[in-house]
């Protein structure tokens, strides 16, 4: 008789399905909502425990189509590419159901999955698929978009360079940021555009915090960069539009290596 351990078998589950949303997310540019494909996850590995424990509709092709319909629910619903989502997270589903029965038959053609063979698995579908992202970011034609930022009642506009190597999000939200020169949004910071001229984020925030129109508008957001790491200031838009369509999913930071030749922002 198979003994299943009920916890082990929520564990797998748990981490696979996160990991499949994470990745889901991240492959159409989407930004991150953690808490949400924890949910998923959590409903993927309860599913996973009673399949193992009850079977019969559990493991049935409709029940096992049902649960990976109401995880995509859970964790991507409302989002602007939803469908693509959803492709994705089937599409990762397979793959990492592939890799761990191919790993399982190198190991000698049984198809347990131990833990160490789920975790060497997991690793080597992350790490696969990062650099799968990494080298086609690489590929994809960088360009410049039309930005119009609006805050305090005032608005810019600006020119920004489109950079899929630009991976930086706030772990707070989980919004994806842009980082704009301050030169660019001076005016929206008047009369206190002074404070942009300040060279440490957190004395920035600071003061900012200290004037009652600017109290709680700006954040710190941690970067990490090659040979450095740190924090940059980063305020949220009352409106954010790129090439005349409303975006809610951005935060923008602040940063004088943002500009180059021809624009004034990294998204």
């Amino acid at each position: 008789m198979k003994i299943v351990w009920v916890d082990v078998c929520f564990a797998i589950n748990f981490c696979a399905d996160y990991l499949i949303c994470l990745l889901a997310a991240r492959f159409c540019g989407a930004p991150l909502k953690r808490p949400r494909y924890a949910l998923a996850a959590l409903f993927g590995a309860l599913w996973a425990v009673a399949a193992a424990a009850r079977g019969g509709v559990f493991v049935s092709a409709k029940g096992k189509l049902l649960c990976a319909a109401a995880m995509c629910l859970a964790a991507f619903y409302g989002e602007r590419a939803f469908s693509r989502l959803c492709a994705a997270f089937f599409a990762l589903s397979a793959a990492l159901g592939g890799g761990v029965w191919a790993l399982s038959l190198a190991n000698g053609g049984a198809l347990e999955a131990s833990l160490p063979l789920l975790g060497l698995s997991f690793f080597l579908f992350w790490a696969a698929f990062s650099l799968f992202l990494r080298e086609s970011g690489k590929r994809r034609e960088r360009e410049i978009l039309e930005i119009e930022l609006r805050f305090g009642g005032r608005s810019v506009r600006l020119r920004a360079l489109r950079d899929t190597g630009n991976a930086l999000s706030d772990p707070i939200s989980g919004k994806r940021v842009m980082v704009a020169a301050p030169r660019a949004v001076k005016e929206l910071f008047k009369p206190y555009e002074a404070l942009l001229e300040l060279s440490d984020p957190a004395e920035l925030l600071s003061c900012a915090d200290a004037l009652e129109s600017l109290h709680g508008r700006l954040r710190l957001v941690p970067y990490t960069a090659v040979g450095a790491k740190g924090f940059l200031a980063a305020f949220r838009p009352d409106a954010l539009f790129i090439g005349g369509r409303e975006r809610d999913d951005l935060l923008v930071a602040l940063s004088p290596s943002a500009s180059g030749d021809g624009f004034d922002a990294i998204i």
